[in-house]
């Protein structure tokens, strides 16, 4: 029996394509790890880092259960609720689905 292909992968600095397991909370300070989709290679989220090398913003694009694009604030390892984006964070989203990457 073969294994399903995964939908998505990950890409980031230092990070390897091969993870697919989920989006660490803390990483390299000032970096930023993407998803992909592995069929379409369109981009669906992305997890920003910040001085302390602690997750502290989810991007997230439209999926199944929330139809626009939104945001999650993290703190303390938590997600917080979703919300719009801002002026900049549109600029980032908009930039970001240009990209196009394939496994």
């Amino acid at each position: 029996m073969s294994r399903k292909p995964y939908k998505q992968f990950h890409h980031g600095k230092e990070f390897p394509k091969t993870q697919y397991k989920s989006k660490p909370f803390k990483w390299i300070p000032f970096s930023y790890i993407d998803t992909y989709n592995a069929y379409t290679g369109r981009f669906r989220s992305r997890r920003k880092f910040g001085s302390d090398g602690w997750a502290y913003k989810d991007l997230d694009t439209p999926d199944n259960h929330k139809p626009y694009d939104h945001v999650h604030d993290i703190k303390n390892g938590k997600r917080a609720k979703d919300r719009k984006p801002n002026r900049q964070e549109r600029k980032e989203f908009e930039k970001a689905k240009k990209k196009r990457r394939f496994m």
